[in-house]
């Protein structure tokens, strides 16, 4: 059944978001099979991502199936719909979740799990899996969240775990094979799909090995990304020219995640770049990986696309750069002469905590692309920090303020208008990295840094201290680490009027639920044994546990580990692509 929302679209902030109609936009006259894939969060936040924008492209090329997209309506926007028993919707035909076959879930982070349940509830479809009989859709979650299922069992049908260009696009093929047909033939014709985790159906003493995309060259192109008529938190065209990363920083879950490195080739790459400004018309294109600027052919790329199209005065951004001078020289040549903000993460103040975690980057280095940015006219300088690390002291602690004390001093003798952000975190343990064994911090021990950081930086001149709120990373520790009975704790949580965490807070309603499960922060926060069977070791993401061990034990002593390029480090990856380290593009030049 359609819904109609189009008399109280006045009546609410940002109409746009529910309008469906984008540019690019898909619209079908017929399909065999359909899914809504709903991004747990708002409109502005959820059309900034690259997984829906590439889900969308290429499971709409599958004849007979028909992917629409959902948001979490705002606040407003609720308020009227169960005012008026309106359901949750799709944008592009405006359907009742419920009418589709399958509604899935993208979760790229653990404080949208109650907002998921309240897409569910908003569509009148039972939250528990168990719940639900033929008359309701599949339910599925994917996304980096999934490398834990565990608190997402009770809810889902199935997970999709790692890479989708190829299972997503095959389970649409099935779905449309199917129509008709059971949940439960459905589910079995779904279980051979790599990377696919049925709870009802698994056997618990086989391991769910991830979905890993070998050739990104082989892949379909994404070049007709949607064009909002509203702004969004990132309003540009995006292009992965990489993924995976080599330099294995030992508290990045993405980086282990998501290996080994695969490079599109450059011609493939201008090729994506080409299209997408044809065919989106944006004028701001983002080179997206998790280390862009440790792409092969990185130069070679940035002066093409300048080349081509300095004319049309297109703009590259890279979200990620290293820290040294030849980071500076690739940003002063996509910034055309426009000095924003430098960024740089050297994540730890002292260089003890760098090496521990494997940051890979001296003082030196930190201090010569300061001032290389500086003299190159950059004004604002962002710097982005942890504190709650393994093995970290107070005095680690303190190096933060030392090193931006450095960085303002040096770089105030060049100019005295340069404005310095630093931004510190809480670092949550994430499965499936070196230390996911690891305890985090609990309140008390945030709280005390905190006001040890805020004491130090109090009238360090042209220097700003931002921290990332407390309450939030204990939260996300609590879920990303939890086992079944956090699932217990979502559901209970959102009975209680969680959702939209990112906008509210609401820790006092998790603690009510917590403490009514009888579940302990502590239990779930502390540390791990080697021995010990942990909620996430169903997946394998192909990366060994012996591996990570090692890499804790490395990080105990203070050892680093060098770039996986240069030289295999044995992670396990090899076994299951051995091409691992050579899947990078050697092409050195390309004629447009």
């Amino acid at each position: 059944m359609k819904v109609n929302i189009s008399k109280y679209l006045l009546s609410v902030e940002k109409p746009a978001q529910y309008l469906g109609n984008e540019i690019n936009s898909c619209h079908k006259d017929a399909w065999t099979s359909n899914m809504c894939l709903v991004f747990p969060d708002i409109y502005e936040v959820g059309m900034s991502n690259l997984g829906i924008k590439i889900l969308y492209t290429l499971m709409n090329k599958v004849p007979g199936f028909y992917l629409e997209r959902g948001f979490m309506p705002m606040d407003d926007m609720e308020d009227i719909m169960r005012k008026n028993n309106i359901p949750m919707f799709s944008l592009e035909t405006k359907s009742e979740l419920r009418d589709f076959d399958v509604v899935g879930f993208s979760l790229s982070y653990e404080m949208c799990y109650p907002n998921m349940l309240n897409a569910l509830s908003l569509g009148g479809i039972p939250l528990r899996r168990e719940e639900r009989g033929e008359e309701y859709p599949l339910i599925m979650a994917g996304g980096t969240c999934v490398m834990n299922p565990a608190p997402l069992e009770k809810f889902v049908d199935f997970l999709m775990v790692g890479d989708g260009e190829e299972n997503m696009p095959e389970l649409a093929r099935i779905l449309v094979a199917t129509k008709g047909k059971t949940k439960a033939e459905k589910l079995q014709a779904l279980s051979n799909i790599q990377g696919i985790y049925i709870p009802s159906l698994h056997n618990k003493n086989k391991k769910v090995q991830r979905a890993i995309v070998k050739d990104l060259n082989k892949c379909d192109l994404y070049d007709e990304q949607l064009i909002p008529y509203m702004a969004i938190v990132h309003d540009r065209a995006t292009a992965e020219i990489q993924r995976g990363c080599t330099r294995g920083c030992r508290f990045c879950q993405a980086g282990i995640v998501y290996r080994p490195v695969r490079e599109r080739s450059l011609e493939k790459n201008i090729e994506l770049v080409s299209k997408l400004i044809e065919n989106t018309g944006h004028s701001e294109i983002s080179l997206s990986s998790l280390s862009s600027s440790d792409y092969t052919n990185i130069d070679s790329l940035i002066s093409g696309i300048k080349s081509k199209y300095s004319c049309d005065s297109v703009g590259v951004s890279l979200p990620s750069l290293r820290m040294n001078p030849h980071s500076v020289k690739v940003a002063e040549i996509i910034s055309g002469g426009k000095r924003t903000g430098f960024t740089f993460a050297p994540e730890a103040g002292s260089q003890r905590m760098r090496d521990i975690i494997n940051k890979g980057v001296t003082e030196d280095e930190i201090m010569a692309t300061a001032e290389a940015a500086v003299r190159a006219g950059w004004m604002s300088l962002k710097f982005y920090f942890m504190i709650g690390l393994p093995f970290e002291t107070m005095e680690d602690v303190q190096g933060i303020y030392e090193l931006v004390k450095k960085v303002s001093q040096m770089c105030r003798s060049i100019d005295k208008r340069i404005n310095i952000t630093a931004s510190v975190s809480n670092f949550v343990p994430k499965p499936h990295t070196p230390f996911e064994w690891c305890k985090q911090m609990s309140m008390d021990e945030m709280v005390e840094k905190h006001n040890f950081l805020k004491g130090l930086f109090t009238g360090l001149k042209g220097v700003a201290l931002k921290i990332h709120p407390p309450k939030k990373s204990l939260l996300e520790g609590l879920i990303s680490r939890g086992d079944s009975r956090t699932g217990d704790l979502i559901e209970l949580a959102f009975k209680k009027g969680v959702k939209l965490d990112d906008y509210r807070d609401n820790y006092n309603l998790w603690m009510e639920a917590l403490n009514e499960l009888g579940l302990s922060v502590d239990y779930y926060l502390g540390e791990r044994s080697f021995d010990e069977t942990l909620p996430w070791d169903i997946i394998d993401i192909g990366v060994s546990k012996e591996f990570l061990k090692r890499e804790y034990e490395k990080a105990k002593a203070q050892t680093l580990s060098h770039d996986c390029r240069l030289g295999c480090l044995g992670c396990g990856m090899k076994k299951i692509i051995p091409e691992c380290g050579n899947i990078v593009d050697t092409k050195k030049d390309f004629s447009l």
